[in-house]
């Protein structure tokens, strides 16, 4: 099996970091209600362990279950895991969300920068998983895609560390593929005095989802949606708050 992230493994922070920071708070927030039961939460394409961290830092007791298929990816998650004494509580899973079984209940999810791999009918399984195991009360994070589906992005630095006298640095970048769909483009690179040492450019095909697109799939399975953020939104299987305006504004839009 190839390893689509063996070479990004190594940038993988450096862009991550910064994305995670402003939105920890809500992430621990939306994670919060599984403290109050005996179910695990869910990570779903897990990295390096950054989310993981968060979690297990907010939620002194509550059990982790780290999906990751990329083997270069679960090196530093096992890594970070072992750094930070949480190995006792969080389990990693080799493998997709597909090829994992679940408990029958949940005490929350993650899945954040992997619903592009899912194709329509797995999304639509996704939801329905959701609407099936989170406990009462609790909650699934969710982001939406970070590029659009009809025009090219060239690509952008979304994110630089010095290390040493280099940098490592890792550029996003995407194009219009089938319908609905883009490739995604990643190019991590080192950098010394102006001087590129190193370099190593990989792409994916990603489905292009905007929050609409998520609000419109999950309510139809039965979840209640909040946004979190301008790209992220919580799903609950109790109903905290549904996007009902944003949902009247959706069938709106779509009126002549």
């Amino acid at each position: 099996m190839t390893d689509n992230y063996g070479a990004a493994a190594e940038f993988y922070d450096i862009a991550g970091r910064p994305y995670w920071r402003p939105r920890a708070a809500a992430l621990a927030k939306a994670m919060s209600p599984a403290a109050q039961t005996n179910s695990p939460i869910v990570d779903v394409g897990a990295g390096t362990g950054l989310v993981v961290e968060m979690i297990g830092a907010a939620l002194a007791e509550v059990p982790i279950i780290a999906i990751e298929p990329s083997p270069a990816m679960r090196a530093a998650l096992a890594g970070r895991v072992l750094a930070n004494a949480l190995a006792p509580r969080v389990t990693i899973v080799a493998g997709t969300l597909q090829e994992t079984t679940l408990p029958n209940r949940i005490g929350g999810m993650v899945a954040c920068g992997v619903l592009g791999y899912l194709a329509p009918e797995d999304r639509h399984a996704l939801w329905r998983l959701l609407a099936d195991r989170l406990a009462p009360g609790c909650r699934a994070v969710v982001d939406a895609a970070p590029f659009p589906a009809t025009r090219t992005v060239r690509p952008i630095r979304v994110g630089v560390t010095r290390f040493g006298v280099r940098h490592h640095e890792i550029w996003l970048g995407s194009r219009p593929a089938d319908p609905g769909r883009i490739e995604l483009t990643t190019i991590c690179r080192v950098v010394q005095d102006g001087r590129t040492v190193r370099e190593s450019v990989s792409t994916v095909q990603w489905w292009a989802l905007d929050l609409r697109t998520i609000v419109a799939e999950a309510t139809a399975a039965g979840l209640a949606c909040q946004r979190a953020g301008w790209d992220l939104a919580t799903l609950s299987a109790e109903p905290d708050r549904p996007l009902d305006a944003q949902r009247s504004e959706a069938a709106a839009s779509t009126k002549c």
